[in-house]
């Protein structure tokens, strides 16, 4: 094969010393075989040449490759086992001759490998992605030749207009260093020469390379591609997606589970406003790990009772677009769902007395329109456990912040272990679902796994400190001590407080500002949460690790005081045994302060409870 064009020649374009090494490295060694080396061979590989290796609302960012994935829970091995392999480092070929394995990055990050699924697949988000292949200024590139079994797969269009020429013109060495390792990159253009404008992909990718590490080169050379077909001639199914997408997608991308995903916006808050960002894109791959890894945790836990209180629920747009009651600014809302309470069914109490751990399952999926099927604004969303159904007394134990407008599902594990003792008679239970301000349409999964652990269990639960209030200097005024008495046989006693910080009033408090929660026990031992390093940009874009939500239609990247647009607000819990006397009184007391005084602004959402174990 001969190569589509030679950089080698392009005296048009004059190129800083070591970008022109670069490129040289990044065109193929020889003509020929376009074949896959792995980033170990990159090399010494000879003729061998690639590798396998808006819209909504503008209210107002390292982890090793291997924490992602999708809801489906494929067949996998451990890397270094594959299935209908026998050598992860070779395969051998019909002259005999040893070629490298492409699922040997996974092994050698120590990743498990998945088996390709050659199955149809769809075109809808969420849906199998077929095979397909690609042209490139190295050589034509098949997914399902080159599957390793462990990566992610970002398509980025040069579309031909303002934005899509911004987008290009943003890139910088940010999108490799925000990367996970087990990532390709396939550089697009929808413009009327695709091959000339794949030169000019390599040559503005190859320069930016040049800045990294060595190291960090040497994995990117097998990675990026930049594809000379035009978007409608790409063979299989990505050429179908972007055809039946008619021209409006800049990006798309297929995570390790081999399902699409709309990578979502692809701007960020850039000197005080919304700008293309192409470098945003790289979190894509660390959130697709984090999915991943958390599917197959869930999937490998032992003799778990799943518990439901929602299947497949849907909450449709209580207005659609066109209708006069849509709110075009704000979005679509189901407030017709919103503050509803759910029955939830536990196994009876002998059989609750043989657990010791409780999580919370939440899935949620809206689109494909960010606009018209998915509410645009940051809300607080939140499950209260009820007395009784009528659930005029209450006690908040989970809380969420929703995304801004983004398609796709999400999927998060909450944990509930210190709420156990709630429901440990087992029968009936009732749970409300709500959002403050307005509920977001969706299709709905909850359910709560219950295993045991080999740990102390969750006996009885005393609620402390809790509430909405404003952040003032009125604001500790309401608090009183709590006297508890741990009963005789208590092993263990918790402080779990849900705590965050809202609203952008003096010194942009309490979302944007630094605050203290101070709890004291008996007078002598405090205990702070506070949140040091979390107001600070593009905090809550490096939490895609933690399941934050990247791609969101609003200004998801900076971060906030206890929370982050489209993410849990997981309990904090500290062991105060040593600080209590078991079965006699002791006292608890609460103070909030901002920088170490008064409160100044804004509110706090304050759930807190001191938790009993046996």
């Amino acid at each position: 094969m001969t190569t589509p064009m030679s950089l080698l020649n392009a005296t048009s374009r004059p190129l800083a010393p070591l970008a022109a090494t670069l490129l040289l490295l990044l065109l193929p060694v020889a003509c020929g075989d376009s074949g896959g080396a792995s980033t170990s061979d990159a090399s010494s590989s000879g003729g061998e040449s690639e590798g396998t290796s808006g819209e909504g609302s503008t209210e107002a960012a390292t982890t090793s490759a291997g924490t992602g994935g999708s809801d489906s829970e494929g067949d996998t091995t451990t890397a270094g086992a594959t299935e209908g392999t026998t050598d992860p480092g070779a395969t051998e070929t019909d002259t005999g001759t040893s070629e490298p394995d492409p699922s040997q990055f996974c092994v050698d990050h120590g990743l498990p490998i998945a088996d390709f699924d050659a199955g149809a697949g769809g075109l809808g988000w969420d849906e199998l992605a077929g095979d397909f292949t690609v042209n490139t200024t190295f050589g034509p590139w098949t997914l399902s030749e080159q599957w390793t079994g462990c990566d992610s797969y970002i398509f980025i269009d040069d579309v031909a207009d303002g934005n899509g020429s911004s987008l290009k013109n943003s890139l910088k060495a940010d999108l490799f260093t925000r990367s996970a390792d087990n990532i390709h990159y396939f550089f697009i253009s929808s413009g009327a020469d695709p091959v000339a404008e794949a030169e000019d992909w390599q040559l503005l990718v190859g320069s930016t390379l040049a800045k990294l590490e060595p190291d960090a080169v040497a994995n990117w050379m097998d990675r990026v591609h930049f594809v000379t077909d035009a978007p409608a001639e790409i063979e299989g199914s990505v050429g179908a997606l972007l055809t039946a997408q008619q021209g409006t997608l800049r990006t798309l991308a297929i995570d390790r589970a081999q399902r699409w995903d709309h990578p979502g916006m692809f701007q960020d808050t850039l000197g005080g406003g919304f700008a293309p960002d192409i470098n945003v894109l790289g979190y894509l791959g660390r959130y697709y790990n984090f999915r991943y890894d958390q599917d197959q945790a869930l999937a490998a836990q032992d003799a778990v009772t799943v518990v439901p209180m929602m299947e497949g629920q849907v909450f449709a747009p209580d207005c659609m677009v066109g209708e006069g009651c849509f709110d075009q600014q704000n979005g679509p809302f189901s407030n017709s769902n919103n503050n509803q309470v759910w029955e939830v069914v536990f196994p009876d109490a002998a059989t609750m007395a043989g657990f010791d751990t409780m999580e919370f399952d939440l899935r949620a999926t809206c689109g494909p329109s960010s606009y018209s099927d998915c509410g645009h604004w940051d809300y607080e969303a939140f499950i209260q456990l009820c007395d009784d159904q009528d659930c005029v007394n209450n006690d908040e134990i989970i809380r969420w912040i929703t995304p801004y407008s983004r398609p796709g599902t999400r999927r998060w594990v909450f944990d509930t272990t210190p709420f156990l003792g709630m429901v440990k008679d087992g029968g009936a239970h009732y749970f409300r679902f709500g959002m403050l301000w307005n509920m977001n349409p969706a299709t709905w999964d909850m359910s709560f796994r219950l295993r045991d652990s080999g740990g102390p269990a969750s006996a009885s639960v005393i609620p402390a400190f809790r509430g909405n209030n404003g952040f003032n200097n009125a604001y500790n005024d309401s608090w009183q001590p709590l006297q508890f008495t741990p009963p005789n046989g208590t092993t263990r006693v918790e402080l779990v407080a849900i705590i965050s910080g809202h609203g952008q009033e003096a010194a942009n408090c309490a979302e944007w500002c630094e605050h203290q929660h101070e709890f004291t026990v008996n007078g002598q031992a405090t205990h702070t949460r506070e949140f040091p390093g979390q107001v600070v940009s593009s905090r809550c874009g490096e939490a895609v690790d933690e399941g934050v939500v990247p791609g969101q239609y609003g200004n998801w990247t900076p971060g906030r005081a206890g929370w982050c647009p489209g993410a849990p607000v997981q309990p904090w819990r500290v062991d105060i045994t040593d600080d209590v006397m078991i079965g006699q009184a002791n006292t608890l007391e609460y103070e909030g302060k901002f920088n170490g005084g008064s409160p100044i602004g804004g509110r706090i959402r304050l759930s807190s409870f001191i938790v009993f174990y046996e």
